[in-house]
């Protein structure tokens, strides 16, 4: 009973924190939240060098403070139970994965998501941070289903004949993915990343891809036999983009009044290294010190953090009709996401070594090495610098320099500066 109280307290305190800060986040600025500021910032950048920003520090003292009384709440809440060795509960995960996987592929998905869910035997507080893992990107996935599936119906009623020409889901297409997904963390490495010592680096690749590629294991399983459309791919996936680019996306979250990915991703990354419930799920994708491609998710997360985002891959595309949805991870926009991703999983000494051009100065990196800092994604860092948890010697990401000026009335100026030196 005592574990149950204990579970229960736990990931109700994480839900309560997460659900009472991440809608607050307008009190920094008030274009934050939809991405227009970000937007803002990278076009001042783009075309005069220079970003400046007044942002309300008040709030970030608050959030820090109520995350401070957090941490130790969580740990006393814990003592003594679901604080098992990291180890058996690794082992224990991959044993599920491998199990859903097995009976997935003989008697379908359906019928064996009860396999899945003993994940959340072996891992309970992996439960909470699953659900908000799905939270961060879960819009983008509506939004992906809900064009795809206007594609498919429009397109047999265009007035011209549209090639015939489909891709079906079988052994041959998964054995094509993942090498291919193989073959690119290989050249990532050797055209970006550092040289590791060699049994290291073999760790690297063999954890890493168990780590991130179980995953497409069970995707390929239980969508075994699944035609997909290239043309209905192709239009949608121009179509996804298109929709970011022209800021549809940042209008969309504005109306509904939902935070974006930057501040998503930072609430939930910084919750999933909470004492605890850090060992049931994201400690997988850190069990490894630092970082190569091959410990890239395409989400960014550890095994245990998939469960609903597997769901989400799997669940509509079982339910439409045949060859009218094609899962997320085809989606040309998370495709270019975990490919950038690989590059953000690198470290390199060497300026402009990186082969995406992304993250060049290791910002996710050095939160491999620290895992107390460098909680927001690599193309928006402004909230890691806002919060203070920033590694310290962090002022230069993605060649854009950080200088952060305390003002008056618990404001704080924020100038961000292209082709400057960091300290």
């Amino acid at each position: 009973m005592d574990y149950f109280k204990a579970y229960f307290v736990a990931s109700s305190r994480i839900l309560n924190f997460y659900a009472s800060q991440v809608m607050r986040f307008d009190e920094i600025h008030p274009d934050l939240p939809s991405g227009v500021l970000q937007a803002d910032l990278w076009t001042s950048l783009t075309n005069k060098g220079k970003a400046t920003v007044t942002l309300n520090a008040q709030f970030g003292e608050e959030f820090n403070k109520a995350y401070k009384e957090l941490v130790p709440t969580l740990r006393q809440d814990l003592k003594g139970k679901l604080n098992w060795s990291f180890q058996v509960t690794l082992v224990a995960s991959f044993i599920v994965r491998f199990l859903w996987f097995f009976v997935t592929l003989k008697y379908g998905f359906f019928d064996c998501v009860q396999a899945g869910l003993l994940q959340f035997v072996v891992a309970p507080l992996s439960f909470i941070v699953c659900v908000l893992r799905f939270c961060t990107n879960g819009l983008d996935c509506v939004f992906h289903y809900i064009i795809n599936g206007m594609v498919s119906a429009a397109l047999p009623l265009v007035p011209f004949e549209v090639p015939t020409l489909t891709l079906t889901m079988d052994l041959n297409f998964a054995v094509i993915f993942l090498t291919a997904d193989f073959f690119l963390n290989c050249i990532v490495y050797v055209t970006s990343s550092d040289a590791f010592e060699v049994k290291r680096f073999f760790k690297h690749v063999v954890y890493g891809t168990l780590n991130t590629k179980t995953y497409f294991l069970v995707v390929f399983a239980a969508l075994s036999g699944l035609k997909v459309d290239v043309a209905t791919l192709v239009i949608t996936g121009g179509l996804n983009v298109w929709f970011a680019k022209s800021g549809g996306r940042a209008r969309c979250l504005r109306a509904l009044g939902l935070p974006a990915f930057p501040i998503l991703f930072y609430c939930e990354h910084r919750l999933g290294h909470c004492p605890g419930v850090y060992n049931h799920a994201h400690k997988q994708h850190h069990y490894l010190h630092d970082t190569t491609p091959f410990d890239a998710h395409i989400y960014g997360s550890g095994m245990n953090e998939e469960f609903f985002w597997l769901l989400a891959e799997i669940i509509p595309c079982l339910l439409s009709r045949p060859e009218t949805l094609f899962p997320y991870f085809l989606n040309f926009e998370t495709l270019y996401m975990s490919w950038t991703n690989k590059g953000g999983h690198t470290r390199s000494s060497e300026e402009g070594r990186h082969f995406f051009d992304y993250d060049e100065d290791n910002f996710h990196a050095d939160h491999h090495t620290q895992h107390s800092s460098n909680f927001g994604s690599a193309n928006f860092p402004l909230l890691d610098f806002y919060f203070g948890t920033e590694a310290k010697k962090c002022s230069m990401v993605d060649k854009v320099l950080y200088q952060l000026v305390q003002g008056k009335d618990r404001r704080v100026r924020v100038t961000m500066t292209t082709g400057a030196k960091g300290e």
